[in-house]
């Protein structure tokens, strides 16, 4: 698979979420590959829609975006704290690339596993 296709089918895919693609599908024949892309599209964050979510701790709704990244117990603190009196807000702002990449990461491995055991056990699926 090459980079433009997966660029047609996610186009906002950042260059290091690219390289990290094209390293997960490198084993994969066409068919797995084109599966991968399509459930990875739907499961992965945007950098911007993280942004998004975290800038709601601004107007009293802290947290959002570590409900969706799966911290649910730091949502949950952030929320009751108005995102730890928006010191977290601030800190997750600063870091988004990283939290949304590493949020990516655990989409991609979780896909990829997903799309290896379909194929590797087809009756069960």
């Amino acid at each position: 698979m090459d980079q433009q296709t997966i660029l047609n089918i996610i186009p906002d895919i950042e260059y290091d979420e690219l390289v990290l693609v094209l390293n997960i599908t490198r084993d994969m024949n066409e068919q797995q590959q084109q599966q991968f892309l399509f459930s990875y599209r739907h499961k992965r964050k945007s950098r911007n829609e993280m942004l998004l979510l975290t800038l709601l701790g601004f107007v009293g709704v802290a947290g959002v975006q570590r409900f969706v990244m799966g911290d649910i117990a730091l949502g949950i603190i952030y929320f009751l704290t108005g995102g730890l009196c928006l010191v977290g807000t601030i800190i997750d702002l600063i870091k988004i690339n990283s939290l949304t990449m590493s949020y990516n990461q655990r989409q991609a491995y979780e896909t990829a596993s997903l799309i290896s055991a379909a194929y590797q056990n087809p009756q069960r699926f």
